[in-house]
Parts: structure tokens; C-alpha cells; sequence
């Protein structure tokens, strides 16, 4: 019986992997096609990113700021801010009955993470709903202590 184990051929571990000619490696980065900035467009070029609402389902971030909590909710235009506050803090654990929404205070996010002046109320599409990179922030501002 060892004498067949023996005889026998086995592979153990990965296979060896192929490696190309470092000719073959100089052809590769010398071809012009390679070279563009096309071939390897970042995904802002491969789907429509516009600044404009055109989707009847947008995808938006809530984010609570002071806990950095953040989550992600899927609304219409018609959808309120009031609405979003309720589902975002439902979502994320922070809907104490004890602490009313009215204690939140709602901003849209700008370009590079700066907060729009001015609290929001009322349907999303009335501040600048986009496809695509749009974030409410909710800050906790009561009005009394």
C-alpha cells in the first residue's frame, strides 16, 4: 500500500501563479488605449449625476449629528421632513416618546459636509431634493431645558 501512495503524484497547496514577461508587462503600459482617463471613468461618468430631482423613489441619508448615528431612507418628493425625522429617529433607536420631534430641528446638507442655513419643514422636493448625494441632518435643539 505505500508503495502506490508512493508512486503517486499529488499536488498540495495553491497552484502556482502565471507571471507575465516583463516585455510583455512594457507593451501593456506603453499602449496609448491605457493611458486615458476614459478607460477608467469613476462612477459619477457612468451613471447621470445630476443636480436635479427626475426619480419617483430617491434614497437619502438621515443623519443625527450629534451622535453621528446615520441610516438611509427611501422617499418620495411628497415625502415631508416631518415624516423623514419620525422614520430616521425610529430607525436609528433615538423615538423617545418622551423627547417630542418638535425638539429636532432639521438642515440639508451642502457640498463638503457644511449644514445649509435655516431649519426645513414641509415636503423634501421644497429644499432642493437631487437623484443622487442628498443628506437631512437632524440636530437636537430644544427650547427649553
Amino acid at each position: 500500500c505505500a508503495a502506490v501512495l508512493k508512486s503517486m503524484t499529488v499536488f498540495v497547496g495553491p497552484l502556482p501563479s502565471l507571471r507575465s514577461t516583463s516585455q510583455q508587462t512594457s507593451i501593456q503600459a506603453e499602449d496609448p488605449e491605457w493611458d486615458t482617463f476614459e478607460v477608467y471613468p469613476n462612477w459619477r461618468t457612468m451613471v447621470d449625476v445630476t443636480k436635479d430631482q427626475t426619480r419617483d423613489v430617491v434614497e437619502i441619508f438621515f443623519t443625527l449629528l450629534g451622535q453621528g448615528a446615520r441610516c438611509r431612507l427611501l422617499v418620495t418628493p411628497e415625502t415631508t421632513v416631518e415624516e423623514i425625522l419620525k422614520r430616521g429617529r425610529k430607525e436609528l433607536g433615538f423615538d423617545q416618546e418622551w423627547i417630542p420631534d418638535s425638539d429636532f430641528k432639521c438642515y440639508v446638507m451642502e457640498d463638503h459636509g457644511e449644514i445649509k442655513p435655516g431649519a426645513i419643514s414641509g415636503p423634501v422636493k421644497n429644499h432642493g431634493l437631487t437623484d443622487f448625494e442628498y443628506e437631512i441632518y437632524a440636530v437636537f435643539e430644544p427650547s427649553t431645558y
